[in-house]
């Protein structure tokens, strides 16, 4: 099993009082939000010296809930950190990108300043960074693939040329070049069938957070159904499974450490439409709609196909779903072997700094999982 520390650099500082969305900017106060880039840094360097196989984080935008508009900016300033330890990025928001050979030129570049330990994650975004970013949804697939597809083709030609609906180029040559030859690996947030499917096509690891352990269990299998009608077999490599997670003494003082830190999550990670703000994002399921199909999500078994709010379940109930792995090292080394095998993944990412969690309460989960977990999970 791969262990990683998956970051989303939350902004640990917004009054509940705040409005919904778009949070204004002067609730941002750039001196603390400079300490919590430094919190956050030190704690994806501090996973190299306890024997992490990486650490990952992605992009969001106009978001308290992720900080990173350009998680490439961390990725560099890690590897300048770290010697050995993996830097994924899941991913680049592809649709969201003004042109994808300024990813491939970046990704290039930090797997070079690296010395070749980046994981090049990509990924389509949410609903209201499209309306906010001015991209059409309806285009989301479209731009999504023909932005990894030329990508590719910059990776693996000296001198190319690419004619897609929007991107046409003729006699370029990407420098630098990745040191990881042909390219980087790849990882994939995937759900949807469509998605999934694509995935397969190209052999490319699928990951997964917010859905129960069924729910996952489910997109998986979809994945495994579609790899053997390929003519291939997909393993517990090709899957990645995130979760929150917090390990203390005991199962209640987890809870008492760790359920306001889960609740302070939910209050920045709801703040995504508000129709007396923004009238283009009050629809969140017309927009759902243009990034989806009817067929999308036909594959889940009957009662899995329904996103779940999990904001309004309580602590035993997050717990009882997998969304969140918590308690006394015991109870925590179970939980994540029983939902390894359940899903079939050979890559966890444990979510470790869980909202405004204290600095030092991340740093002590991290050195109990260290020192009570590692060694049970090989």
């Amino acid at each position: 099993m791969k262990l990683y520390n998956f970051d989303l650099l939350a902004y640990p500082h917004v009054p509940k009082e705040a409005p919904r969305t778009p949070v204004p900017s002067n609730f941002f106060d750039p001196i603390k939000g400079a300490a919590n880039y430094a919190e956050h840094l030190d704690e994806m360097t501090y996973c190299e010296e306890l024997g992490f196989d990486g650490v990952v984080f992605n992009e969001h935008h106009y978001s308290s809930y992720g900080t990173m508009p350009s998680p490439n900016l961390i990725a560099a300033a890690l590897s300048q950190r770290t010697k050995k330890i993996k830097i994924g990025v899941l991913g680049n928001i592809l649709p969201l990108r003004n042109h994808p050979v300024r990813v491939a030129e970046e990704y290039a570049m930090i797997d070079c300043l690296s010395n070749g330990r980046l994981i090049a994650g990509f990924v389509r975004g949410i609903p209201a960074e499209y309306v906010w970013y001015g991209v059409n949804p309806e285009e989301s697939r479209g731009r999504f693939q023909e932005a990894y597809d030329l990508i590719m083709t910059a990776w693996t030609h000296s001198v190319w040329s690419f004619e897609g609906e929007f991107f046409q180029l003729k006699d370029c040559a990407v420098w630098p070049r990745p040191i990881q030859q042909p390219h980087p690996p790849i990882w994939i947030a995937a759900r949807s069938a469509e998605s999934i499917e694509w995935c397969v096509k190209r052999h490319l690891p699928c990951a997964q957070v917010y859905q129960t352990d069924g729910q996952i269990e489910d997109t998986f299998n979809y994945y495994r159904a579609k790899a053997k009608e390929d003519g291939w077999e997909a393993t517990p490599d090709d899957f990645i499974l995130c979760r929150h997670i917090y390990i203390d003494e005991s199962d209640k003082k987890a809870q008492e450490i760790a359920e306001p830190a889960m609740r302070y999550f939910f209050s920045v990670y709801n703040r995504g439409f508000n129709d007396a703000i923004n009238q283009k994002a009050a629809d969140q399921q017309k927009l759902l709609a243009k990034l989806t199909t009817e067929r999308s999500f036909n594959y889940f078994r009957e009662g899995n196909r329904s996103r779940i709010d999990f904001s309004t379940l309580g602590w035993d109930e997050l717990v009882k779903s997998g969304y969140m792995i918590a308690g006394s090292p015991d109870t925590v080394a179970r939980q994540i072997q029983a939902q390894m095998k359940q899903v079939g993944a050979d890559h966890f990412m444990g979510m470790f700094h869980i909202g405004n969690l204290a600095h030092e309460k991340v740093i002590s989960s991290l050195d109990l999982f260290k020192k009570e977990i590692m060694p049970r999970l090989g």
